[in-house]
């Protein structure tokens, strides 16, 4: 009984803990307790729109990095530039092609946005290579390119799957590939039968993400 009492408390102690914090940041976002990186880089994770993608996202980048794992970054699907803001702060120095029409859908989501947006949004755009229109017909070009990491945020089946068709083959060994709403029905699960489409006959095996709009990762 002394044992089951002593426990009680500590979890007690624990909620007590994440309560501040959450109070002290305003949020109910959640926090990795002992993270393997600056406290500079846990503040700006913290208080990001989605700490467990953005902290999943610098520790990959992190990996590539100790790994000299080589070639440029992608995302497809921009939006604002919210995320590319981050993935282009923890490594400044890599290549990053941006991929999107910077218009939204024809159904009238993502529309308030456009390339001046997130340039305002990412800040220093050194390295920083926009690609307007629609996806594959913006990677024309780049077919002798070698990718490091990858995020697909294109909600919908076609444009994942294409994604997934050039990045695949371009990847450099040990590359991450990210899809954004896997685990998601906003878009009716299309990036969910997508990349299950596209893998059926691969060796890779996703790993979910518990952040806000179920991202799955894999690596080359």
């Amino acid at each position: 009984m002394k044992i089951k009492s002593y426990l009680f408390k500590l979890l007690d102690i624990e909620k007590k803990v994440w309560k501040l914090k959450r109070m002290l940041l305003k949020s109910d976002k959640i926090f990795l307790q002992f993270p393997a990186y600056k406290m500079t880089i846990k503040r700006i994770i913290d208080t990001s729109h989605d700490p467990i993608r953005i902290s999943t996202i610098y520790l990959a980048i992190e990996e590539i990095k100790r790994c000299k794992i080589r070639g440029s970054f992608a995302e497809v699907g921009v939006y604002k530039g919210e995320t590319s803001r981050y993935v282009h702060a923890f490594a400044p120095t890599r290549t990053c092609y941006l991929f999107d029409t910077f218009e939204g859908f024809s159904d009238g989501r993502f529309k308030d946005t456009s390339i001046e947006e997130v340039k305002k949004n990412i800040g220093n755009l050194d390295n920083i290579i926009f690609k307007k229109g629609y996806f594959p017909q913006t990677a024309a070009g780049l077919e002798n390119e070698r990718f490091a990491f990858v995020l697909l945020d294109a909600d919908k089946h076609e444009p994942t799957l294409s994604g997934l068709e050039f990045f695949y083959p371009r990847m450099s060994p040990g590359g991450y590939i990210m899809v954004h709403d896997y685990n998601n029905t906003e878009s009716n699960r299309e990036a969910f039968r997508a990349v299950n489409e596209f893998l059926k006959n691969k060796k890779e095996r996703v790993v979910s993400i518990p952040d806000l709009n179920g991202t799955v990762v894999f690596r080359k």
